[in-house]
């Protein structure tokens, strides 16, 4: 097993691709990415357009190493400020394989 930091990211889905580029740079490249999350926030109901996806979230499942989480977090706030969503943070540990 292996102490890893879990970050869970829900962004409106227009920023999930700049996100991801951005993590990119940093150095974090481990990801899930589930499309068409719905929910509700302090920005009201977002469930999207079934034809657009206008709306529609994004979450990101990221792991990275502990030393690495305040970059992340960094890079994550100014979007969640300016365009909502939030970013979820807890330890974990990593079946090694």
């Amino acid at each position: 097993m292996q102490d890893v930091t879990r970050i869970e990211i829900v962004i409106d889905s227009l920023e999930a691709e700049t996100v991801l580029a951005a993590l990119d740079r940093i150095g974090v490249h481990d990801y899930t990415a589930i499309k068409g999350v719905h929910g509700r926030g302090s920005r009201g109901e977002r469930g999207g357009d079934p034809f657009s996806g206008v709306f529609d979230n994004t979450m990101l499942l990221v792991i990275v190493r502990p030393d690495q989480l305040q970059e992340v977090v960094e890079l994550v706030r100014p979007i969640l400020k300016r365009r909502g969503g939030y970013c979820l943070v807890s330890d974990a540990r990593s079946v090694i394989h």
